[in-house]
Parts: C-alpha cells; structure tokens; sequence
C-alpha cells in the first residue's frame, strides 16, 4: 500500500485551502504538513526549499514524487485519482474552459489579493503605498466584473454548469475577503449565486475548513482605506 500524499501548507492561504477542499471533498486521505506563513517557515524548511525553489505553499509530495503550484496539483490529483469528470473535464472544449479560468485566476483575480490582504500588511504596516493600493485595487475592482459579467455570464459555475477545481481556487479568494469583513459579490446577482451554491457543493468541508478568522489589525486597516466600487 503506498504512503499519504503529504500537503505542505498553512490554512491561511486561499490556494492551500482550495487543494484542501478537493481532497476533502472526494474522501482522500492526506498528512497536512503546516507550514506556518505567518512565521515565515517558508523561508528555511528544508522539505519545502527540496520541492519549490520559489518557497511558496502548497506542494505536495505522493511517494517520492513531489510537485507545487496550486493548479498542477489540483490537476495530479483528479488525473491519479480518477475523480468526477465535472471537476477537471476530459472533454476538450469543457476542458479548455475550465484552463482558461485557471490560466486568467493569477494574474487577475489572485494577483490582488495577494498583495493586499499578504504582502502589504506584512511588508508595509500602516503605511501602504499609495500606487500599490491603487494599482491593486484596480485589479480586483476590474477582476470580479471579470468574474461577474464574463465567467458566471451564463453558467452557474466559473467554467461551466458542474462545479470545476476552478471554482475551489475563485471561491478561496473571495472567501479570505469575506473573513476580514469584505464581501467582493456584494452587489453582484451572479457572484452572490455561485458563492452560495459552491459552499453548498462542498459541504460540511467548507465550513470545516474555513472556520478560522483571518480578520487581523493589518487587515483591518488597509480594508478602511480601500474602495471597491
């Protein structure tokens, strides 16, 4: 019998949590390796320095294969485990969308929030700079009418009718806002919609792994000085 697929992360990451999701959600055993961000453990473990050069979260290592970046993994994990075609399609065209979706997230919608509920509060205090906090906040302004009027245009879920791993990474990011006090949908018929039916395609694992509150100082004050709309 081969060993656990074993999960470096740390909860607090939204693509750490959406590989969380995918394996709860389809019954696979795993061994969560914390590594915890918030002490910048990313920085000097040895385990993950060995599989990412770059020191981000996750990555995996399944029997002496290892691999990171959130996408690939989710990727590895329907293709070995043969999972539920909705979540990554066989079908060349569902496929090519759900692609498109994962191929747009980093850049877009993930690229915002990364810098202002990460790397900001971290690096700058109360102190944040004026052309960074412009700049993301005109990325993820533009990125959830993206997600509004493109994506949910006309299905129910970001690639389609079935929920996709692409919606486990859309539904991580929107839902760290929401934990510190924000909600991007607001406003927004569709977003709305979709996060409440992805929460529901995924219970009890979403509640469960979404217990934690990440609302902190730092949060707290760079939301005050942002404007969304």
């Amino acid at each position: 019998m081969s060993a656990q697929l074993r999960l470096l992360a740390d909860t607090v990451s939204p693509p750490c949590r959406a590989v969380m999701l995918l394996l709860a959600a389809n019954n696979i055993p795993y061994e969560y390796v914390k590594i915890s961000l918030k002490e910048s453990e990313n920085l000097s473990d040895p385990e993950l320095g060995s599989i990412n050069p770059s020191r981000r979260l996750p990555a995996i290592e399944d029997n002496g294969y290892t691999l990171f970046e959130s996408t690939a993994i989710l990727k590895y994990i329907c293709n070995k485990h043969g999972l539920a075609d909705h979540w990554y399609p066989k079908d060349l065209k569902k496929q090519g969308k759900v692609d498109e979706a994962l191929g747009w997230f980093p850049q877009n919608l993930r690229c915002g929030a990364y810098y202002l509920t990460a790397v900001l509060p971290r690096k700058s205090g109360k102190c944040t700079p004026e052309a960074i906090l412009e700049q993301s906040q005109t990325t993820i302004k533009k990125s959830v009418m993206v997600v509004e009027d493109y994506f949910l245009k006309s299905t129910r879920f970001v690639a389609g009718d079935e929920i996709s791993i692409a919606d486990l990474l859309y539904a991580s990011e929107v839902t760290q806002y929401l934990k510190m006090g924000v909600n991007l949908a607001e406003g927004r018929p569709k977003m709305t919609q979709w996060l409440s039916d992805v929460k529901e395609a995924l219970q009890p694992h979403y509640d469960e792994i979404y217990k934690e509150e990440y609302r902190t100082i730092e949060a707290k004050i760079f939301f005050a000085e942002m404007k969304y709309y």
